[in-house]
């Protein structure tokens, strides 16, 4: 099969015909991965697994040393951020 390529916002993008996709179980909004080898492009389907957010005290369980909490100069502003 023959498809054309086409401006999609600031990005191009190519159709994929739905026998194809049927061919691969694939479905709409299912994430993908690609990758170029060799002059081609390589899609796969996304080996995504759900990772759960760690709380505070798991991410710093391991921390040996002192935690002095100190305050930050970001400078003045410099734009039209509200302060």
């Amino acid at each position: 099969m023959i498809t054309v390529i086409n401006k999609w916002g600031n990005s191009c993008g190519i159709r994929v015909p739905k026998y194809i996709l049927d061919e691969l179980n694939w479905h709409e909004n299912e994430q993908v991965e690609m990758i170029t080898n060799d002059g081609k492009i390589i899609i796969k389907k996304a080996n995504i697994k759900q990772q759960k957010h760690k709380t505070i005290k798991e991410l710093f369980a391991d921390f040996k040393g002192e935690y002095q909490p100190e305050e930050i100069d970001w400078g003045k502003p410099v734009g039209r951020e509200i302060w």
